[in-house]
């Protein structure tokens, strides 16, 4: 049929249209809404600056950091008495 004539990827939706479905959709957007709210949009949503970069490489730090300790809290120290319910203690092994 043919390619889209925004996105040169996708097949248009039949021969008589432009656009293929995705981007027809992202047209009709643009035409019911006004279009510099739909760049802001997409802007705020889609675009990092880079404090928010930043944020996020020290967040996925702090949690690989965090991530490290939980995996040696795991496992358990041998030869620790667990208590029961009877009062009795277990030597865990």
């Amino acid at each position: 049929m043919g390619v889209c004539s925004f996105c040169e990827h996708q097949e248009r939706e039949s021969f008589w249209k432009s656009y293929c479905e995705d981007c027809a959709m992202l047209r009709r957007m643009l035409v019911l809404h006004d279009p510099k709210k739909c760049v802001e949009i997409l802007k705020r949503c889609l675009i990092r600056n880079e404090q928010q970069i930043s944020n996020k490489i020290h967040i996925e730090l702090k949690t690989e950091g965090n991530d490290q300790k939980d995996s040696d809290d795991i496992a358990t120290p041998k030869n620790v008495a667990v208590v029961t319910r009877s009062k009795k203690p277990l030597i865990a092994m």
